[in-house]
Protein backbone atom coordinates (compact mmCIF):
# COMPACT_ATOMS: atom_id res chain seq x y z
CA UNK A 1 0.00 0.00 0.00
CA UNK A 2 2.94 2.67 0.31
CA UNK A 3 4.82 1.91 -2.80
CA UNK A 4 1.18 1.98 -4.31
CA UNK A 5 0.79 5.32 -2.38
CA UNK A 6 4.16 6.66 -4.38
CA UNK A 7 3.13 5.71 -7.68
CA UNK A 8 -0.04 8.01 -7.13
CA UNK A 9 2.17 10.93 -5.62
CA UNK A 10 4.93 10.44 -9.01
CA UNK A 11 1.88 10.29 -11.01
CA UNK A 12 0.12 14.20 -9.60
CA UNK A 13 3.82 15.40 -8.79
CA UNK A 14 4.89 16.32 -12.21
CA UNK A 15 5.89 19.92 -12.73
CA UNK A 16 6.35 21.77 -16.26
CA UNK A 17 9.70 23.07 -17.28
CA UNK A 18 10.80 25.93 -16.53
CA UNK A 19 11.32 28.31 -20.10
CA UNK A 20 13.99 29.75 -21.71
CA UNK A 21 15.33 32.41 -22.14
CA UNK A 22 15.08 34.96 -25.15
CA UNK A 23 17.53 35.04 -27.14
CA UNK A 24 18.38 38.51 -28.14
CA UNK A 25 22.09 38.16 -30.04
CA UNK A 26 22.41 41.47 -32.58
CA UNK A 27 22.24 41.06 -36.09
CA UNK A 28 26.29 42.97 -36.29
CA UNK A 29 27.80 40.31 -33.30
CA UNK A 30 29.52 37.97 -35.21
CA UNK A 31 32.06 34.99 -33.88
CA UNK A 32 34.48 34.73 -36.45
CA UNK A 33 35.34 31.02 -36.76
CA UNK A 34 38.33 31.22 -39.37
CA UNK A 35 39.70 33.50 -37.31
CA UNK A 36 39.39 31.68 -34.01
CA UNK A 37 41.01 28.86 -35.76
CA UNK A 38 43.54 30.36 -36.96
CA UNK A 39 44.35 31.80 -33.48
CA UNK A 40 44.33 27.67 -32.20
CA UNK A 41 46.03 26.19 -34.61
CA UNK A 42 48.92 29.28 -33.66
CA UNK A 43 48.92 28.43 -30.56
CA UNK A 44 49.18 24.83 -31.09
CA UNK A 45 52.15 25.41 -33.18
CA UNK A 46 53.83 27.50 -31.02
CA UNK A 47 53.47 26.21 -27.93
CA UNK A 48 52.68 22.64 -29.02
CA UNK A 49 53.45 21.22 -24.70
CA UNK A 50 50.80 23.18 -22.76
CA UNK A 51 50.31 20.70 -19.79
CA UNK A 52 49.70 22.10 -16.82
CA UNK A 53 52.13 24.08 -15.27
CA UNK A 54 54.69 23.96 -18.50
CA UNK A 55 56.63 26.64 -20.26
CA UNK A 56 54.13 27.17 -22.82
CA UNK A 57 50.99 27.27 -20.55
CA UNK A 58 52.20 30.27 -19.18
CA UNK A 59 53.25 31.23 -21.86
CA UNK A 60 49.88 31.11 -23.57
CA UNK A 61 48.65 32.73 -19.96
CA UNK A 62 50.39 35.73 -20.60
CA UNK A 63 49.26 36.07 -24.46
CA UNK A 64 45.49 35.87 -23.21
CA UNK A 65 45.39 38.04 -20.72
CA UNK A 66 48.07 40.64 -23.39
CA UNK A 67 44.58 39.67 -25.43
CA UNK A 68 42.09 40.64 -22.64
CA UNK A 69 43.34 43.70 -21.88
CA UNK A 70 43.22 45.16 -25.70
CA UNK A 71 39.33 44.20 -25.53
CA UNK A 72 38.86 46.68 -22.52
CA UNK A 73 38.34 43.74 -19.70
CA UNK A 74 41.00 44.31 -16.48
CA UNK A 75 42.95 41.34 -16.40
CA UNK A 76 43.82 39.37 -13.22
CA UNK A 77 45.89 36.46 -12.42
CA UNK A 78 45.54 33.94 -10.34
CA UNK A 79 48.79 31.73 -8.85
CA UNK A 80 49.04 29.39 -7.04
CA UNK A 81 50.65 25.92 -6.41
CA UNK A 82 49.39 22.29 -7.31
CA UNK A 83 51.83 19.22 -6.10
CA UNK A 84 54.73 21.23 -6.86
CA UNK A 85 53.97 23.16 -9.73
CA UNK A 86 52.93 26.65 -10.12
CA UNK A 87 50.02 27.06 -11.91
CA UNK A 88 48.09 30.38 -13.06
CA UNK A 89 44.31 31.12 -13.51
CA UNK A 90 43.84 34.22 -15.85
CA UNK A 91 40.70 36.35 -15.24
CA UNK A 92 39.30 39.23 -17.56
CA UNK A 93 36.63 41.14 -16.15
CA UNK A 94 34.23 44.11 -17.27
CA UNK A 95 32.25 45.59 -14.69
CA UNK A 96 27.99 45.96 -15.78
CA UNK A 97 25.66 48.55 -15.02
CA UNK A 98 24.40 45.78 -12.05
CA UNK A 99 26.40 43.34 -10.13
CA UNK A 100 25.25 40.45 -11.31
CA UNK A 101 27.62 38.20 -13.39
CA UNK A 102 28.16 35.87 -15.97
CA UNK A 103 30.92 34.15 -16.03
CA UNK A 104 32.55 31.83 -18.75
CA UNK A 105 35.52 29.12 -18.27
CA UNK A 106 37.32 27.39 -20.76
CA UNK A 107 40.40 25.26 -20.02
CA UNK A 108 43.80 26.17 -21.12
CA UNK A 109 46.08 23.12 -20.11
CA UNK A 110 46.65 20.20 -22.65
CA UNK A 111 45.99 17.01 -21.83
CA UNK A 112 48.07 16.18 -25.09
CA UNK A 113 50.54 17.56 -28.13
CA UNK A 114 49.72 19.64 -29.71
CA UNK A 115 45.68 19.89 -28.80
CA UNK A 116 45.07 22.30 -31.63
CA UNK A 117 41.04 21.59 -31.67
CA UNK A 118 40.89 20.96 -27.94
CA UNK A 119 42.37 23.26 -25.20
CA UNK A 120 43.62 25.41 -27.58
CA UNK A 121 40.04 26.21 -30.04
CA UNK A 122 38.35 27.05 -26.28
CA UNK A 123 41.52 29.39 -25.50
CA UNK A 124 41.20 30.96 -28.93
CA UNK A 125 36.95 31.34 -28.56
CA UNK A 126 38.05 33.02 -25.12
CA UNK A 127 39.97 35.44 -26.80
CA UNK A 128 37.12 35.80 -29.63
CA UNK A 129 34.54 36.04 -27.43
CA UNK A 130 36.54 39.22 -25.76
CA UNK A 131 36.79 40.69 -29.27
CA UNK A 132 33.60 40.52 -29.98
CA UNK A 133 32.28 42.31 -26.65
CA UNK A 134 34.73 45.12 -27.33
CA UNK A 135 33.16 48.01 -26.76
CA UNK A 136 29.85 46.60 -26.24
CA UNK A 137 27.61 47.82 -23.34
CA UNK A 138 26.56 45.13 -20.96
CA UNK A 139 24.10 44.92 -18.44
CA UNK A 140 25.37 42.29 -15.72
CA UNK A 141 29.16 41.96 -14.97
CA UNK A 142 31.17 39.74 -17.59
CA UNK A 143 34.09 37.66 -16.41
CA UNK A 144 35.73 35.19 -18.78
CA UNK A 145 38.00 32.81 -16.79
CA UNK A 146 40.85 30.53 -18.41
CA UNK A 147 41.49 28.01 -15.78
CA UNK A 148 44.72 25.98 -14.89
CA UNK A 149 45.09 22.28 -13.85
CA UNK A 150 41.66 21.11 -15.41
CA UNK A 151 43.55 17.80 -16.37
CA UNK A 152 44.75 17.73 -12.37
CA UNK A 153 41.16 17.54 -11.57
CA UNK A 154 39.99 20.71 -12.15
CA UNK A 155 41.98 22.63 -9.64
CA UNK A 156 41.96 26.24 -11.61
CA UNK A 157 38.31 26.02 -11.42
CA UNK A 158 38.44 25.43 -7.69
CA UNK A 159 40.53 28.27 -7.03
CA UNK A 160 38.50 30.67 -9.30
CA UNK A 161 35.50 30.39 -6.88
CA UNK A 162 37.64 32.59 -4.51
CA UNK A 163 37.82 34.82 -6.76
CA UNK A 164 34.14 34.78 -7.93
CA UNK A 165 30.96 36.14 -5.88
CA UNK A 166 28.72 33.76 -4.87
CA UNK A 167 26.14 31.52 -6.37
CA UNK A 168 23.35 34.50 -5.25
CA UNK A 169 25.17 37.21 -7.59
CA UNK A 170 26.50 34.50 -10.41
CA UNK A 171 23.07 34.37 -13.15
CA UNK A 172 25.24 31.79 -14.84
CA UNK A 173 28.50 29.53 -16.04
CA UNK A 174 28.86 28.43 -19.09
CA UNK A 175 31.87 26.11 -19.63
CA UNK A 176 33.33 25.50 -23.16
CA UNK A 177 35.26 22.50 -24.09
CA UNK A 178 36.15 21.14 -27.06
CA UNK A 179 34.51 23.72 -29.50
CA UNK A 180 37.15 22.71 -32.48
CA UNK A 181 36.36 19.25 -32.64
CA UNK A 182 35.47 17.77 -35.91
CA UNK A 183 31.49 17.12 -35.76
CA UNK A 184 31.58 13.48 -35.64
CA UNK A 185 28.77 13.27 -32.80
CA UNK A 186 26.41 16.30 -32.15
CA UNK A 187 27.65 19.06 -29.00
CA UNK A 188 26.81 17.65 -26.07
CA UNK A 189 25.13 19.89 -22.85
CA UNK A 190 26.72 18.29 -20.25
CA UNK A 191 24.31 19.75 -16.62
CA UNK A 192 26.07 16.57 -14.54
CA UNK A 193 27.48 17.76 -11.08
CA UNK A 194 29.70 15.61 -8.23
CA UNK A 195 26.02 15.38 -6.33
CA UNK A 196 22.51 14.95 -7.01
CA UNK A 197 22.41 18.78 -8.20
CA UNK A 198 22.16 19.46 -11.70
CA UNK A 199 22.06 22.05 -13.93
CA UNK A 200 19.31 25.01 -13.87
CA UNK A 201 16.25 23.84 -16.47
CA UNK A 202 16.40 26.98 -17.87
CA UNK A 203 19.93 27.35 -18.21
CA UNK A 204 20.05 24.11 -20.11
CA UNK A 205 16.92 24.94 -21.93
CA UNK A 206 18.84 28.46 -23.21
CA UNK A 207 21.74 26.72 -24.28
CA UNK A 208 19.80 24.17 -26.05
CA UNK A 209 18.22 27.05 -27.98
CA UNK A 210 21.07 28.72 -29.15
CA UNK A 211 22.84 25.99 -30.38
CA UNK A 212 19.71 25.17 -32.25
CA UNK A 213 19.97 28.63 -34.04
CA UNK A 214 23.43 28.02 -34.76
CA UNK A 215 23.60 23.75 -35.71
CA UNK A 216 22.06 21.08 -35.66
CA UNK A 217 20.31 20.21 -31.93
CA UNK A 218 22.41 18.95 -29.20
CA UNK A 219 22.47 14.93 -28.24
CA UNK A 220 19.10 14.06 -27.00
CA UNK A 221 18.72 14.25 -23.14
CA UNK A 222 19.57 11.22 -20.90
CA UNK A 223 16.49 9.00 -20.76
CA UNK A 224 14.44 8.77 -17.39
CA UNK A 225 16.75 5.61 -16.47
CA UNK A 226 20.01 6.90 -17.21
CA UNK A 227 18.92 10.12 -15.38
CA UNK A 228 18.06 8.06 -12.02
CA UNK A 229 21.53 6.15 -12.48
CA UNK A 230 23.17 9.66 -12.58
CA UNK A 231 21.77 10.89 -9.46
CA UNK A 232 23.03 6.98 -8.17
CA UNK A 233 26.13 7.31 -9.10
CA UNK A 234 26.79 11.28 -9.14
CA UNK A 235 29.86 12.39 -11.31
CA UNK A 236 30.12 15.40 -13.63
CA UNK A 237 33.31 15.28 -15.45
CA UNK A 238 34.43 18.93 -16.00
CA UNK A 239 34.67 22.16 -14.44
CA UNK A 240 30.60 22.72 -14.18
CA UNK A 241 31.04 19.18 -11.65
CA UNK A 242 33.27 21.24 -9.43
CA UNK A 243 30.75 24.40 -9.38
CA UNK A 244 27.20 22.75 -9.28
CA UNK A 245 28.24 20.79 -6.40
CA UNK A 246 29.44 24.26 -4.44
CA UNK A 247 25.67 25.64 -5.53
CA UNK A 248 26.19 27.82 -9.07
CA UNK A 249 24.36 26.99 -12.04
CA UNK A 250 26.85 26.11 -14.32
CA UNK A 251 26.92 23.73 -17.05
CA UNK A 252 29.54 22.96 -20.23
CA UNK A 253 28.91 23.40 -23.94
CA UNK A 254 31.25 20.30 -25.31
CA UNK A 255 31.94 19.59 -29.26
CA UNK A 256 33.60 16.53 -28.63
CA UNK A 257 31.28 14.80 -26.05
CA UNK A 258 30.76 14.53 -22.21
CA UNK A 259 34.66 13.18 -21.82
CA UNK A 260 35.88 15.69 -24.07
CA UNK A 261 38.49 13.40 -24.67
CA UNK A 262 39.03 14.08 -28.51
CA UNK A 263 42.62 12.77 -30.19
CA UNK A 264 45.58 15.56 -29.35
CA UNK A 265 46.71 15.70 -33.26
CA UNK A 266 42.59 16.81 -34.62
CA UNK A 267 42.53 19.30 -37.35
CA UNK A 268 40.62 22.42 -35.84
CA UNK A 269 37.35 22.66 -37.54
CA UNK A 270 36.52 26.27 -38.49
CA UNK A 271 32.92 25.87 -38.80
CA UNK A 272 32.45 23.99 -35.80
CA UNK A 273 34.69 26.52 -33.67
CA UNK A 274 32.09 29.13 -35.38
CA UNK A 275 29.09 27.65 -34.48
CA UNK A 276 29.88 26.63 -31.03
CA UNK A 277 31.54 30.17 -30.84
CA UNK A 278 28.53 31.64 -31.69
CA UNK A 279 25.77 29.95 -29.72
CA UNK A 280 28.01 30.50 -26.89
CA UNK A 281 27.83 34.15 -27.80
CA UNK A 282 24.40 34.00 -27.65
CA UNK A 283 23.46 32.53 -24.32
CA UNK A 284 26.20 35.43 -23.20
CA UNK A 285 23.54 38.07 -24.53
CA UNK A 286 20.38 35.82 -23.25
CA UNK A 287 21.87 35.70 -19.59
CA UNK A 288 23.08 39.10 -19.90
CA UNK A 289 20.02 40.62 -21.07
CA UNK A 290 16.94 38.65 -19.29
CA UNK A 291 16.66 37.91 -15.60
CA UNK A 292 18.54 35.12 -14.06
CA UNK A 293 17.20 31.36 -15.86
CA UNK A 294 14.59 29.80 -13.49
CA UNK A 295 16.28 26.91 -12.06
CA UNK A 296 13.76 24.70 -10.96
CA UNK A 297 14.12 21.57 -8.81
CA UNK A 298 17.91 21.52 -7.25
CA UNK A 299 17.29 17.70 -7.92
CA UNK A 300 14.85 16.40 -10.86
CA UNK A 301 13.83 13.78 -13.59
CA UNK A 302 12.36 14.89 -16.65
CA UNK A 303 10.01 13.09 -18.22
CA UNK A 304 8.45 13.26 -21.24
CA UNK A 305 8.50 16.98 -21.10
CA UNK A 306 7.86 17.14 -17.19
CA UNK A 307 9.76 17.49 -14.32
CA UNK A 308 9.51 15.17 -11.18
CA UNK A 309 11.40 17.00 -8.36
CA UNK A 310 13.81 14.76 -6.34
CA UNK A 311 11.58 15.06 -3.13
CA UNK A 312 9.29 12.67 -5.12
CA UNK A 313 11.97 10.29 -5.74
CA UNK A 314 12.83 10.22 -2.16
CA UNK A 315 9.31 9.66 -1.44
CA UNK A 316 9.16 6.79 -3.94
CA UNK A 317 12.47 5.06 -2.74
CA UNK A 318 11.21 5.05 0.92
CA UNK A 319 8.09 3.31 -0.02
CA UNK A 320 9.67 0.58 -2.31
CA UNK A 321 11.95 -0.35 0.74
CA UNK A 322 9.48 -0.91 2.82
CA UNK A 323 7.77 -3.67 1.69
CA UNK A 324 10.91 -5.45 1.50
CA UNK A 325 12.15 -4.13 5.20
CA UNK A 326 8.60 -5.20 7.06
CA UNK A 327 9.01 -8.71 5.06
CA UNK A 328 12.56 -9.09 6.48
CA UNK A 329 11.41 -7.69 9.97
CA UNK A 330 9.24 -10.51 10.10
CA UNK A 331 11.00 -13.06 8.54
CA UNK A 332 13.55 -12.47 11.58
CA UNK A 333 10.82 -12.46 13.80
CA UNK A 334 9.68 -15.94 12.66
CA UNK A 335 12.86 -17.73 12.87
CA UNK A 336 13.07 -16.53 16.02
CA UNK A 337 9.56 -17.57 17.63
CA UNK A 338 10.51 -21.06 15.39
CA UNK A 339 13.54 -21.10 17.48
CA UNK A 340 15.77 -21.38 14.65
CA UNK A 341 19.70 -20.75 14.34
CA UNK A 342 19.82 -16.96 13.68
CA UNK A 343 23.05 -16.28 15.22
CA UNK A 344 25.58 -17.85 12.70
CA UNK A 345 23.49 -16.41 9.79
CA UNK A 346 24.55 -12.49 11.31
CA UNK A 347 27.99 -14.12 11.94
CA UNK A 348 28.67 -14.72 8.27
CA UNK A 349 27.18 -11.61 7.17
CA UNK A 350 29.32 -9.88 9.24
CA UNK A 351 32.38 -11.69 8.62
CA UNK A 352 31.64 -10.61 4.48
CA UNK A 353 31.28 -7.19 5.60
CA UNK A 354 34.21 -7.07 8.04
CA UNK A 355 36.84 -6.67 5.13
CA UNK A 356 35.44 -4.22 3.54
CA UNK A 357 34.86 -1.96 6.90
CA UNK A 358 38.75 -2.55 7.64
CA UNK A 359 39.46 -0.80 4.68
CA UNK A 360 37.51 2.03 4.82
CA UNK A 361 38.63 2.55 8.35
CA UNK A 362 42.34 2.13 7.08
CA UNK A 363 41.66 4.22 3.84
CA UNK A 364 40.35 7.17 6.75
CA UNK A 365 44.05 6.29 8.88
CA UNK A 366 46.09 7.01 5.86
CA UNK A 367 44.24 9.89 5.37
CA UNK A 368 44.15 11.25 8.87
CA UNK A 369 48.15 10.94 9.02
CA UNK A 370 48.78 12.79 5.79
CA UNK A 371 50.04 9.54 3.88
CA UNK A 372 47.68 9.83 1.36
CA UNK A 373 47.19 12.51 -1.72
CA UNK A 374 44.61 15.50 -1.45
CA UNK A 375 41.14 14.15 -3.76
CA UNK A 376 41.38 16.21 -6.71
CA UNK A 377 37.73 18.70 -6.19
CA UNK A 378 36.70 16.82 -9.32
CA UNK A 379 37.06 13.16 -11.52
CA UNK A 380 39.25 13.82 -14.51
CA UNK A 381 38.18 12.35 -17.85
CA UNK A 382 39.73 8.61 -18.16
CA UNK A 383 41.51 9.33 -21.59
CA UNK A 384 44.52 11.03 -20.73
CA UNK A 385 44.95 8.57 -17.14
CA UNK A 386 44.07 4.90 -18.70
CA UNK A 387 44.00 2.09 -15.72
CA UNK A 388 47.00 -0.01 -16.22
CA UNK A 389 48.08 -2.68 -13.00
CA UNK A 390 50.17 0.01 -10.03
Amino acid sequence: MPALLGVVLVMFSLESRPRPLPQGLAADVLFEGEQAAAEARRIAAEHPDRTAGSAGDRAVADELGAAFRASGFAVERQRFDHDGDELVNVIGRRAGRSRKQVVVIAARDATGVPDAAGRAADTAALIEIARVLEGRPSRKTLILASVDGSALGDVGTARLLDEIDGPDLVDGVLVVSGLGAEPREPAAIVPWSNDATRAGIGLERTVAESLRQELEPPAAAASPAGQLARLAFPLGIGAQGVLLAEGYDALRISGDGELSDGAAGAAVSEDRLGALGRATLRTITALDQGPAPEHGPRTYVTVAGQVMPGWVLVVLAGTLILPALAAGIDAFARARRRQAPVGPWLLWIAGGLAPFAIGYGFAHLLALFGATPEPPPGPGAPGPYPPHGP
